[in-house]
């Protein structure tokens, strides 16, 4: 009985051999064979407040560009393999936004939300009762037997306390009167002669604007009200700016412009009908340079050059109304980088620049065949785009144009603005979705003075 058995348990060895022989290892995943560094797993992304900032930490299994995008915030950071820390202004409350790498790869998104409903506040104790003092004594002739004689007569209630005078001074005291400010120097004993400076500004040169070191860069504003700016800049000609103009006169609409010092030397009447129309008027720097092709500085432009090229701008404009610019900017190219925007914050401009994929490319003519679109389908895009994902979109426009007259987006800008007012939208300002993003108005009429305390030579005359 036992020989069959040692039999089959021979032949069952000899199987188990030969599959041994055929068999073959699979490779382990790249990355993650033993004793290789990428064997554990990777950290995971998180990120919490730290004052101001916003730090973000992870970690990438090789050198990639980091991508952090959303409704109002587009951040990059070049990125090493291994550990990732990664520090920024915090973006507006509640804000959410995705890390993704320049391949298009999503890491971790995130909600940038850090305030917790206030617990209620606690109750008062109770003032404990007034001691009750002791009943009298029943009359002598009166029966204490009978059963009414312990419910005939109440006990005696205390007289009532007076209530306490009312205090001369309110229950919530007044906030500290702020002492009253200088006052302000006329713009038109400020107009400055030449342009800025051309160096760093010295310490203290401008006031602390409120939220100065933020690094913003405006690209969308807030959600769920049916707004849209339709933002636009002027560089070194006009062609469609009479248009746009009167199609806005004729609406209602004020909107922001972002203009170069080239623009306003050569359209100062323009220039003088944007403001007298009520609309915002932003730096677009002096004379549209690369300050950083790439999304990276030029070394070339120094700190000290980029604020002169801001400050020169504002300068023409000085010169042509009177009075500085609107407190943003917006990058030429939209090239900028975190540091520039905080070197132009110094000077009191915010950065505005445009919501993912609301270029218009206007600007394109059909040599570009890659970028040109019909001005017709230009507009029809943007419609969608609304439909879609219109909330707090910021558009990008421009008021030169080389295309041929019969196909500019001008043309049909008031037919798309009556359309869209139709559905709900309506067509606000860059200081509109800054204010509602909760960021504090800033004053530029120090700027003015800056402007002035720097210019070289005798003041100009009074302004035109």
């Amino acid at each position: 009985m036992r020989r069959p058995a040692a039999r089959s348990t021979g032949v069952a060895a000899v199987l188990l051999a030969l599959l041994a022989c055929g068999r073959t290892e699979a490779p382990a995943p790249a990355g993650k064979g033993p004793g290789t560094p990428a064997a554990t797993a990777l950290a995971p992304w998180t990120w919490h407040p730290l004052g101001g900032l916003a730090v973000i930490e992870g970690e990438v299994p090789e050198p990639t560009d980091l991508i952090l995008e959303g409704r109002s915030i587009r951040e990059t950071r070049y990125a090493e393999a291994g550990p990732v820390r990664w520090e920024l202004y915090r973006p507006p409350e509640g804000e959410t936004a995705v890390l993704r790498t320049a391949s298009g790869r999503v890491l971790a998104r995130f909600d940038f939300t850090t305030r917790k409903a206030a617990p209620p506040p606690p109750r008062p104790a109770p003032a404990p009762p007034a001691p009750r003092p002791p009943a009298p004594a029943p009359p002598a002739s009166r029966p204490t037997t009978s059963p009414s004689a312990t419910h005939a007569r109440p006990a005696a209630v205390p007289a009532p306390r007076p209530l306490p005078a009312r205090p001369s001074a309110p229950l919530l005291a007044p906030l500290e009167a702020a002492p009253a400010a200088p006052p302000k120097p006329a713009w038109r004993d400020l107009q400055p002669s030449a342009p800025g400076p051309s160096h760093p500004l010295p310490p203290g040169a401008l006031p602390r604007w409120p939220g100065e070191g933020e690094a913003l860069n405006l690209t969308r504003g807030p959600v769920g009200r049916k707004q849209l700016l339709l933002s636009f800049d002027g560089g070194s000609s006009a062609e469609v700016a009479t248009e746009v103009l009167d199609t806005l006169k004729t609406r209602g609409v004020h909107t922001t412009f972002f203009l170069t010092g080239a623009f306003i030397r050569r359209y100062p009447d323009l220039v003088r009908r944007m403001a007298a129309e009520g609309h915002e008027i932003g730096n677009h720097t002096l004379d549209h340079p690369h300050f950083a092709p790439g999304m990276r500085r030029d070394p070339a432009w120094t700190k000290a050059r980029v604020q002169k090229e801001l400050l020169d701008a504002d300068a023409e404009l000085v010169k042509v109304l009177g009075r500085p610019m609107d407190p943003w900017w917006r990058a030429p190219y939209g090239e900028q980088t975190p540091e520039i925007r905080r070197w132009a914050e110094e000077l009191g401009y915010r950065h505005v620049g445009w919501s993912e994929g609301a270029d218009t490319l206007d600007w394109a003519t059909a040599k570009e065949r890659r970028l040109y679109r019909s001005g017709t389908a230009i507009l029809q895009r943007l419609h969608q785009r609304l439909s879609r994902d219109g909330d707090g979109l910021i558009v990008l426009m421009h008021l030169g144009s080389e295309r041929v007259e019969g196909d500019r987006p001008a043309a049909g800008l008031g037919a798309f603005m009556d359309r869209a007012r139709a559905e709900g939208w309506t067509f606000v300002n860059a200081s509109t979705f800054l204010r509602e993003l909760g960021k504090p108005a800033w004053d530029p009429h120090p700027r003015l003075a800056l402007l002035a305390a720097t210019a070289p030579g005798p003041r100009a005359s009074a302004a035109r």
